[in-house]
């Protein structure tokens, strides 16, 4: 008797606690259906994991300690752990030749936390399971915007990094300072189409770069956290939208 009562005050104390630190949805705000009907969540790694991913368009009651909503407002990506994530990975794929624009945009907000060297918060990454019309497959990004703790002598700035060759064997890159971490929600535009790649920040046009080289290569946009050092990091997304 003794040993079933414990068992009912442990199960009631799992409930309870189940209450007081469940996280909303984010699927439950109309403007986020959308992209999480057209998207999966990976953490913490790219494989499934049946705890914290979701598959293509099963958001509908879904969240955890790495993906919530918060304040009914603003979706919530954070993660823990050198090569770790809590990201989206859109299910529409593209080749950068496209005629129709590819377009990206968020309204965030970057925490670096204690994130010890640097995070990524948007990319265009390349479909490693799909040949491009090139006869080539590659397991790369293409660009990656990421906050990075200090380069090239500065601190806590933003940086799109951008692979400069589409030979797999080419490990060429470069790196672009989009200047200090706002302090305050800022907006991003990512835009590809005629094999060029537009990144405006507060509207504001940061990068106008011909990507032809990548021609051939069908890609996705991620959207959340990709961690590149030890630490932890959080993104509030107020809007995102993809087309």
């Amino acid at each position: 008797m003794q040993k079933l009562n414990f068992i009912k005050k442990l199960l009631f104390l799992i409930f309870f606690s189940s209450i007081i630190f469940a996280h909303d949805a984010p699927y439950a705000l109309q403007k986020f259906r959308q992209v999480l009907d057209n998207s999966k969540l990976q953490a913490p790694k790219s494989p499934y994991n049946p705890r914290y991913s979701v598959k293509y368009g099963e958001f509908r009651y879904f969240s955890n300690r790495y993906f919530y909503l918060q304040d009914a407002k603003f979706m919530v990506f954070f993660m823990c752990g050198k090569k770790n994530r809590s990201e989206l990975r859109f299910k529409d794929e593209w080749r950068v030749e496209t005629k129709y624009p590819k377009i990206i945009r968020a309204k965030l907000y970057l925490f670096p936390l204690d994130q010890k060297k640097e995070f990524t918060f948007l990319q265009i990454h390349a479909n490693s399971n799909r040949t491009g019309i090139n006869g080539k497959i590659i397991n790369k990004p293409l660009l990656r915007l990421t906050w990075w703790k200090e380069q090239k002598s500065k601190r806590d700035h933003l940086w799109a990094v951008i692979r400069l060759s589409g030979e797999k064997n080419e490990q060429l890159y470069e790196k672009i300072d989009l200047g200090k971490r706002p302090k305050d929600f800022f907006t991003v535009s990512i835009e590809v189409q005629n094999s060029r790649m537009r990144i405006y920040l507060n509207k504001k046009l940061k990068i106008d770069k011909n990507v032809s080289y990548w021609n051939g290569y069908w890609n996705y946009f991620k959207a959340g956290v990709y961690l590149q050092g030890d630490g932890c990091s959080k993104v509030l997304f107020e809007n995102l939208s993809v087309q």
